[in-house]
């Protein structure tokens, strides 16, 4: 390759980087928009019950506010799946929804992490 083509690939590339949407950079797998309706559903999981997160139109105390630990997408995946154990600000500690007896799909955790990862970090 030339200098002049090394040059405009690079040019190109650039580019691309500045044309990129935010989400698009911060990919992860799962669907946030069914992430969204799961996060909001009532009856089994009901996540702003207990989080505020500001997108959701949540506004529950009993857990971590969401917008403010802005969590990363591998933790809100391992929290929704394990749960939390208690601790004296949240005695008692988070379910979790997956594991051995998984009250949700692997996929629709990845969905949930995946609504409440773009929702916390644009």
């Amino acid at each position: 390759m030339g200098s002049r083509t090394t040059l405009a690939l690079a040019a190109l590339a650039a580019a691309a980087l500045l044309t990129v949407s935010p989400l698009a950079v911060a990919a992860t797998p799962g669907n946030p928009v069914r992430g969204k309706a799961l996060f909001g559903r009532a009856g089994q999981l009901f996540c702003g019950s207990c989080h505020t997160l500001k997108t959701a139109r949540s506004t529950g105390r009993d857990g971590p506010n969401l917008d403010k630990a802005k969590p990363s997408f591998a933790r809100i995946v391992e929290f929704v799946t394990k749960g939390r154990n208690p601790t004296r600000r949240w005695p008692t500690g988070m379910p979790g929804y997956g594991g051995r007896h998984p009250q949700i799909t692997k996929a629709e955790i990845q969905d949930i992490a995946a609504f409440v990862y773009t929702a916390t970090h644009r």
